[in-house]
Protein backbone atom coordinates (compact mmCIF):
# COMPACT_ATOMS: atom_id res chain seq x y z
CA UNK A 1 0.00 0.00 0.00
CA UNK A 2 2.95 2.23 1.00
CA UNK A 3 4.22 1.70 -2.77
CA UNK A 4 1.14 2.31 -4.38
CA UNK A 5 0.59 5.86 -2.88
CA UNK A 6 4.64 6.33 -3.28
CA UNK A 7 4.19 6.18 -6.81
CA UNK A 8 0.91 8.07 -7.29
CA UNK A 9 2.92 10.81 -5.32
CA UNK A 10 5.71 10.42 -8.10
CA UNK A 11 2.98 10.19 -11.14
CA UNK A 12 1.30 13.43 -9.57
CA UNK A 13 4.95 15.15 -9.68
CA UNK A 14 5.83 13.97 -13.07
CA UNK A 15 2.54 15.78 -13.92
CA UNK A 16 3.04 18.80 -12.19
CA UNK A 17 6.46 19.42 -13.68
CA UNK A 18 4.90 18.54 -17.43
CA UNK A 19 2.12 20.78 -16.74
CA UNK A 20 4.91 23.39 -15.68
CA UNK A 21 7.09 22.95 -18.65
CA UNK A 22 3.60 23.47 -20.95
CA UNK A 23 2.87 27.00 -19.06
CA UNK A 24 6.86 28.18 -19.61
CA UNK A 25 6.62 26.67 -23.34
CA UNK A 26 3.71 28.98 -24.21
CA UNK A 27 5.06 31.83 -22.14
CA UNK A 28 7.99 32.07 -23.69
CA UNK A 29 6.02 31.66 -27.04
CA UNK A 30 4.03 34.72 -26.13
CA UNK A 31 7.17 36.82 -24.97
CA UNK A 32 8.51 36.02 -28.55
CA UNK A 33 5.47 37.26 -30.50
CA UNK A 34 5.76 40.59 -28.27
CA UNK A 35 9.08 40.50 -29.54
CA UNK A 36 8.57 40.13 -32.98
CA UNK A 37 6.09 43.33 -32.76
CA UNK A 38 5.46 45.00 -29.68
CA UNK A 39 2.59 47.13 -30.92
CA UNK A 40 -1.21 46.51 -31.19
CA UNK A 41 -2.93 45.38 -34.34
CA UNK A 42 -4.40 48.46 -36.12
CA UNK A 43 -1.10 50.75 -35.49
CA UNK A 44 1.20 52.57 -37.49
CA UNK A 45 3.79 51.80 -34.88
CA UNK A 46 3.18 48.09 -35.98
CA UNK A 47 3.27 48.61 -39.59
CA UNK A 48 6.52 50.99 -39.12
CA UNK A 49 8.38 48.06 -36.79
CA UNK A 50 7.36 45.19 -39.57
CA UNK A 51 8.92 47.63 -42.20
CA UNK A 52 11.80 48.73 -40.56
CA UNK A 53 12.38 44.82 -39.58
CA UNK A 54 12.26 43.83 -43.18
CA UNK A 55 9.25 41.74 -42.68
CA UNK A 56 7.44 43.73 -46.03
CA UNK A 57 4.59 41.23 -46.44
CA UNK A 58 3.49 42.09 -42.64
CA UNK A 59 4.27 45.17 -43.34
CA UNK A 60 2.35 46.07 -46.10
CA UNK A 61 -0.65 44.04 -44.36
CA UNK A 62 -0.33 46.43 -40.90
CA UNK A 63 -0.19 49.56 -42.62
CA UNK A 64 -3.08 48.92 -45.34
CA UNK A 65 -5.19 48.18 -42.36
CA UNK A 66 -4.39 51.55 -40.49
CA UNK A 67 -4.96 53.85 -43.84
CA UNK A 68 -7.87 52.22 -44.43
CA UNK A 69 -9.26 52.37 -40.48
CA UNK A 70 -7.57 55.55 -40.13
CA UNK A 71 -7.75 57.47 -43.26
CA UNK A 72 -7.76 61.47 -41.72
CA UNK A 73 -4.93 60.56 -39.01
CA UNK A 74 -2.00 62.44 -39.39
CA UNK A 75 -0.21 59.42 -40.41
CA UNK A 76 -1.48 58.44 -42.71
CA UNK A 77 0.53 59.45 -45.85
CA UNK A 78 3.22 58.09 -44.00
CA UNK A 79 1.61 54.96 -43.48
CA UNK A 80 0.92 55.00 -47.61
CA UNK A 81 4.46 55.78 -48.25
CA UNK A 82 5.88 52.70 -46.05
CA UNK A 83 3.33 50.80 -47.90
CA UNK A 84 4.73 51.68 -50.88
CA UNK A 85 8.09 51.42 -49.88
CA UNK A 86 7.68 47.66 -48.90
CA UNK A 87 6.60 47.08 -52.13
CA UNK A 88 9.48 48.56 -53.94
CA UNK A 89 11.99 46.17 -51.33
CA UNK A 90 9.80 43.15 -52.52
CA UNK A 91 10.74 44.57 -56.14
CA UNK A 92 7.01 44.49 -56.39
CA UNK A 93 7.33 47.71 -58.54
CA UNK A 94 3.98 48.30 -60.64
CA UNK A 95 2.17 47.87 -57.06
CA UNK A 96 4.33 50.89 -55.43
CA UNK A 97 3.51 53.08 -58.11
CA UNK A 98 -0.73 52.57 -57.50
CA UNK A 99 0.60 53.44 -53.68
CA UNK A 100 2.61 56.43 -54.64
CA UNK A 101 -0.72 57.55 -56.87
CA UNK A 102 -2.60 56.78 -54.20
CA UNK A 103 -0.35 59.43 -51.82
CA UNK A 104 -0.06 61.83 -53.86
CA UNK A 105 -3.72 61.61 -54.95
CA UNK A 106 -5.23 61.33 -51.57
CA UNK A 107 -2.86 63.55 -49.16
CA UNK A 108 -1.41 66.11 -51.85
CA UNK A 109 -0.72 68.40 -49.15
CA UNK A 110 1.67 65.51 -47.90
CA UNK A 111 5.35 66.52 -47.70
CA UNK A 112 6.23 63.37 -48.84
CA UNK A 113 4.66 64.42 -52.24
CA UNK A 114 7.91 65.44 -54.16
CA UNK A 115 9.44 61.71 -52.64
CA UNK A 116 6.55 59.93 -53.72
CA UNK A 117 7.02 61.49 -57.50
CA UNK A 118 10.53 60.59 -57.18
CA UNK A 119 10.59 57.13 -56.38
CA UNK A 120 7.30 56.56 -58.48
CA UNK A 121 9.78 57.28 -61.48
CA UNK A 122 12.53 54.84 -59.89
CA UNK A 123 9.73 51.97 -59.79
CA UNK A 124 8.99 52.83 -63.66
CA UNK A 125 13.03 52.13 -64.62
CA UNK A 126 13.63 49.32 -61.85
CA UNK A 127 10.70 47.16 -64.08
CA UNK A 128 13.82 47.29 -66.63
CA UNK A 129 15.56 43.88 -66.48
CA UNK A 130 17.64 44.39 -69.57
CA UNK A 131 17.68 45.85 -73.16
CA UNK A 132 16.74 42.37 -74.66
CA UNK A 133 13.52 42.50 -72.78
CA UNK A 134 10.47 44.99 -72.90
CA UNK A 135 12.02 48.92 -72.13
CA UNK A 136 8.43 50.91 -71.74
CA UNK A 137 8.93 51.28 -68.14
CA UNK A 138 12.53 52.61 -68.91
CA UNK A 139 10.34 54.63 -71.87
CA UNK A 140 7.80 55.90 -69.05
CA UNK A 141 10.33 56.64 -66.62
CA UNK A 142 11.62 59.26 -68.70
CA UNK A 143 8.83 61.16 -69.23
CA UNK A 144 8.18 61.26 -65.58
CA UNK A 145 11.34 62.35 -64.82
CA UNK A 146 10.89 65.24 -67.36
CA UNK A 147 8.21 66.41 -65.30
CA UNK A 148 9.65 65.51 -61.95
CA UNK A 149 12.69 67.87 -63.40
CA UNK A 150 10.37 70.32 -64.97
CA UNK A 151 8.12 70.47 -61.42
CA UNK A 152 11.09 70.12 -58.43
CA UNK A 153 14.52 72.04 -60.12
CA UNK A 154 15.81 72.18 -56.79
CA UNK A 155 14.99 69.09 -55.33
CA UNK A 156 17.83 66.86 -53.71
CA UNK A 157 17.58 63.90 -55.63
CA UNK A 158 18.32 66.23 -59.31
CA UNK A 159 21.58 64.54 -58.98
CA UNK A 160 19.90 60.84 -59.14
CA UNK A 161 17.54 61.97 -61.76
CA UNK A 162 20.10 63.26 -63.87
CA UNK A 163 22.09 59.90 -63.65
CA UNK A 164 19.06 57.67 -64.10
CA UNK A 165 18.09 59.34 -67.44
CA UNK A 166 21.53 58.87 -68.63
CA UNK A 167 21.58 55.38 -67.30
CA UNK A 168 17.75 55.21 -69.14
CA UNK A 169 19.49 56.77 -72.52
CA UNK A 170 22.07 53.73 -72.13
CA UNK A 171 19.65 51.34 -72.10
CA UNK A 172 17.66 52.57 -75.04
CA UNK A 173 21.31 53.01 -77.09
CA UNK A 174 22.31 49.45 -76.23
CA UNK A 175 18.74 48.41 -77.49
CA UNK A 176 19.58 49.87 -81.30
CA UNK A 177 22.98 48.50 -81.21
CA UNK A 178 21.79 44.92 -81.19
CA UNK A 179 19.48 45.58 -83.66
CA UNK A 180 22.41 47.34 -86.05
CA UNK A 181 24.19 44.14 -85.32
CA UNK A 182 21.64 41.81 -86.90
CA UNK A 183 21.17 44.85 -89.67
CA UNK A 184 25.31 44.33 -90.11
CA UNK A 185 24.98 40.59 -90.48
CA UNK A 186 22.48 40.95 -93.16
CA UNK A 187 24.88 43.83 -95.23
CA UNK A 188 21.90 46.30 -94.68
CA UNK A 189 24.38 49.00 -93.95
CA UNK A 190 22.20 51.94 -94.69
CA UNK A 191 19.74 50.36 -92.22
CA UNK A 192 22.84 51.32 -89.81
CA UNK A 193 23.15 54.54 -90.55
CA UNK A 194 20.03 55.54 -90.22
CA UNK A 195 19.05 53.55 -87.21
CA UNK A 196 22.21 55.18 -85.57
CA UNK A 197 21.79 58.59 -86.83
CA UNK A 198 18.38 58.77 -84.71
CA UNK A 199 20.07 57.38 -81.75
CA UNK A 200 22.75 60.84 -82.20
CA UNK A 201 19.62 63.04 -82.37
CA UNK A 202 17.75 61.53 -79.79
CA UNK A 203 20.34 59.92 -77.23
CA UNK A 204 22.94 62.72 -77.11
CA UNK A 205 23.65 62.58 -73.22
CA UNK A 206 24.52 58.30 -73.72
CA UNK A 207 27.57 57.39 -72.49
CA UNK A 208 27.90 54.93 -75.61
CA UNK A 209 28.25 57.16 -77.82
CA UNK A 210 31.79 56.31 -79.04
CA UNK A 211 30.35 52.83 -79.96
CA UNK A 212 27.72 54.55 -81.76
CA UNK A 213 29.92 56.95 -84.01
CA UNK A 214 32.17 53.80 -84.87
CA UNK A 215 29.96 51.71 -85.92
CA UNK A 216 28.30 54.06 -87.96
CA UNK A 217 31.53 55.24 -89.44
CA UNK A 218 32.20 51.63 -90.47
CA UNK A 219 28.53 51.17 -92.22
CA UNK A 220 29.88 54.40 -94.07
CA UNK A 221 32.89 52.83 -95.12
CA UNK A 222 30.83 50.20 -96.42
CA UNK A 223 29.13 52.13 -98.54
CA UNK A 224 32.20 53.99 -99.98
CA UNK A 225 30.88 57.17 -98.43
CA UNK A 226 34.38 58.19 -97.05
CA UNK A 227 33.10 61.90 -96.11
CA UNK A 228 30.21 60.59 -93.39
CA UNK A 229 32.89 58.10 -92.39
CA UNK A 230 35.39 60.54 -91.84
CA UNK A 231 32.99 62.66 -89.67
CA UNK A 232 31.97 59.99 -87.57
CA UNK A 233 35.60 58.86 -87.04
CA UNK A 234 36.94 62.00 -86.28
CA UNK A 235 34.49 63.42 -83.98
CA UNK A 236 35.17 60.05 -82.36
CA UNK A 237 39.10 60.97 -82.03
CA UNK A 238 38.35 64.63 -80.87
CA UNK A 239 35.35 63.66 -77.97
CA UNK A 240 36.39 60.68 -76.77
CA UNK A 241 40.00 60.08 -76.28
CA UNK A 242 39.70 57.20 -73.44
CA UNK A 243 37.64 55.20 -75.64
CA UNK A 244 38.58 51.33 -76.50
CA UNK A 245 37.35 52.60 -79.86
CA UNK A 246 39.78 55.52 -79.58
CA UNK A 247 42.70 53.49 -81.59
CA UNK A 248 40.68 51.88 -84.13
CA UNK A 249 38.80 54.90 -85.24
CA UNK A 250 42.28 56.58 -86.01
CA UNK A 251 43.61 53.81 -87.32
CA UNK A 252 40.32 53.86 -90.23
CA UNK A 253 40.44 57.86 -90.42
CA UNK A 254 44.47 57.85 -91.28
CA UNK A 255 43.08 55.24 -94.34
CA UNK A 256 40.28 57.59 -95.38
CA UNK A 257 42.51 60.49 -95.20
CA UNK A 258 45.79 59.62 -95.96
CA UNK A 259 47.49 60.84 -92.18
CA UNK A 260 46.49 64.52 -93.48
CA UNK A 261 44.95 66.23 -90.62
CA UNK A 262 43.07 68.76 -92.81
CA UNK A 263 41.26 66.07 -94.42
CA UNK A 264 39.61 64.77 -91.39
CA UNK A 265 36.53 66.47 -91.53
Amino acid sequence: MATHTGNNVFSSRLLGLWLLAVFLLGALAMAGCGAANPFSAGTFERGRFFHEKGNHTEAVAALETFVRYNPTDSLAAQAQFLKAMSYMEMKEYPLAVVELQILVKDYPTSELVEEAHFQEGMAYFKQVTSPERDISGALEARRHFIRFAQTYPQSPHMDEVIRTMQDISDLMVQKQLKQVHVFKQLKRYEAVLVTLEGVLETEANSRLLDEVLFVRGQAAMKLGKDRLAREMFGRLVREYPESRFHKSAKKSLNELTGGDPAAES
